[in-house]
C-alpha cells in the first residue's frame, strides 16, 4: 500500500472523527454530564485505528476482465512502471514531508516538556498542583500550596490529581500528543486536542463534586491557582489554559445517574459507530485486488494479469495436444488461493485448488494419454 495512501486515510478518519465530536460534545455533556463527552474522544484514535487496519477479502462476485498472455504482460509492465514512478517520486517526497513535520511536532512538544521539568529543577513552579509523566505518576506543589489553600481546598485540589492518576489520563494525554504528531497536518486534531484537554478536566471536576461535594470550596480552589502559560503534552495539570469560566460554569449543572449512564452507554455506541464507519469506507474505497500470476507450462512461460475472483486462461499446444489452464484467483485470509481447471485437447481434466503465501510458489501435476503436464506457478498481489 502506498504512503500517500496511508496518510490520506489517517487524515481523513481523524478529521471526520474530530469533527463529530467537536459538534456532539456540548450537548452530550449538558444532557449526560462531563464524563459521556471526555469518553466520546475515544472515537479519534478508534476511527484512524480502524481506517488503517487491513482490508478484508471480497465476497462478492466481481467482473471478469481476460487478459491474453502478451497482453497481460504489457499491462503488468506499464502498471508497475507507474507505481514506480509514484513511489519514487510524488509518494517518497509525501513521506518526507510528513516526517519532517511529525518529527518537528514531536521535538517541540518534547522541548516543552523538557524546559518544564528543567525550571522545576531549578525551583522555578508556583502554579497549581499538576500530575507529571506517562507511566508514573509524580506529583508536583508550588512551594506555598500549604499557605495558599487552606485545608477543605487541599482535600479537594489533590483529589482531583488522585482521579486523574486513577483514570490513567497521563497515558491518554500521551496519547493524544501522539495523535497531534501523526496528524500534524490536519488543524482539526490540534483544536481537538485543547477541547480533549478541557473536557478531561471537566469530567475530572465532575467526579470531585460527585464523591465530595463542597461545590462552592472547590470554586474558590480555581480562583486562586496562577494560570500556567501553557499545557504541557505529558501532564495533568490542575489550572492551566483550560477557560475558567467554564469549569466554574459547570460546577453548577448536575445530572442524575441514569444520565450518566446513558450518556456513557450512548458515547460508547458513537464510538464504535465511528470504527465500524471508518473500516467501512476503507472496504468500500479499497476495490478489487489485481495478482500477477507467473506460470511455467511444458518449458512455455506465460504471465497472466488477473482481477481477483476473475477467470483468465493460458494455452500452449495447438489442435488434439494442446493444453490449456484457467486460473481463478482470490484472497484467503493472509494468503492467495488459485483455483485451476486443466484441459487437453479440449477435455476437461481436473480442477485443482492451491493456496500460496503472496509471491509463493505451487504446482500440480496433470496426465492424460500418456502425457504429463508439471504446472509450476508464482503468484503475487499488484500494491
Amino acid at each position: 500500500m502506498m504512503t500517500s495512501e496511508i496518510l490520506l486515510r489517517l487524515l481523513l478518519a481523524s478529521g471526520a472523527a474530530c469533527a463529530l465530536v467537536l459538534l456532539l460534545r456540548r450537548p452530550l455533556r449538558r444532557l449526560c454530564g462531563a464524563g459521556a463527552a471526555y469518553l466520546l474522544w475515544a472515537a479519534v484514535p478508534a476511527s484512524m485505528l480502524a481506517a488503517l487496519a487491513p482490508r478484508g477479502g471480497a465476497d462478492s462476485t466481481l467482473a471478469v476482465l481476460p487478459l491474453p498472455a502478451p497482453v497481460a504482460a504489457a499491462a503488468t509492465q506499464v502498471t508497475q512502471t507507474a507505481a514506480s514512478a509514484v513511489r519514487g517520486g510524488w509518494d517518497e517526497l509525501l513521506l518526507a514531508a510528513w516526517l519532517a513535520g511529525a518529527m518537528a511536532m514531536a521535538l517541540w512538544m518534547a522541548w516543552r516538556q523538557w524546559s518544564f521539568q528543567r525550571g522545576l529543577r531549578a525551583g522555578a513552579w508556583h502554579g497549581g498542583p499538576l500530575l507529571l509523566g506517562v507511566w508514573r505518576a509524580r506529583l508536583v506543589l508550588a512551594p506555598t500550596f500549604r499557605r495558599d489553600y487552606d485545608r477543605a481546598e487541599r482535600r479537594l485540589v489533590l483529589a482531583h490529581e488522585r482521579i486523574h492518576a486513577e483514570r490513567g489520563d497521563l497515558l491518554a494525554n500521551a496519547a493524544c500528543a501522539l495523535l497531534q504528531c501523526l496528524a500534524w497536518c490536519n488543524p482539526l486534531i490540534h483544536i481537538a486536542a485543547a477541547r480533549f484537554r478541557l473536557d478531561q478536566e471537566l469530567s475530572c471536576d465532575e467526579t470531585v463534586l460527585r464523591r465530595h461535594g463542597q461545590a462552592g470550596t472547590y470554586a474558590k480552589a480555581m480562583l486562586k491557582t496562577q494560570l500556567a502559560a501553557q499545557g504541557l503534552p505529558l501532564a495533568c495539570q490542575w489550572q492551566a489554559v483550560h477557560p475558567l469560566k467554564e469549569r466554574i460554569m459547570q460546577l453548577k449543572s448536575s445530572v442524575s445517574p441514569a444520565r450518566r449512564l446513558g450518556g456513557k452507554l450512548l458515547a460508547a455506541v458513537l464510538v464504535a459507530g465511528c470504527s465500524l464507519s471508518a473500516m467501512a469506507v476503507h472496504a468500500a474505497s479499497a476495490g478489487p485486488r489485481h495478482y500477477n500470476v507467473y506460470l511455467e507450462m511444458d518449458g512455455s512461460r506465460p504471465h497472466l494479469l488477473v482481477k481477483e475472483g476473475e477467470k483468465g486462461g493460458v494455452a500452449i499446444g495447438s489442435g488434439a495436444d494442446q493444453w490449456r489452464a484457467d486460473f481463478v484467483v482470490l484472497p484467503a485470509g493472509g494468503a492467495i488461493q488459485v483455483k485451476a481447471n486443466v484441459s487437453h485437447g479440449g477435455k476437461d481434466l481436473s480442477n485443482f485448488t492451491l493456496e500460496v503465501a503472496d509471491n509463493g510458489t505451487g504446482s500440480f501435476k496433470v496426465s492424460d494419454a500418456g502425457k504429463d503436464l508439471i504446472v509450476k506457478m508464482r503468484v503475487s498481489e499488484v500494491h
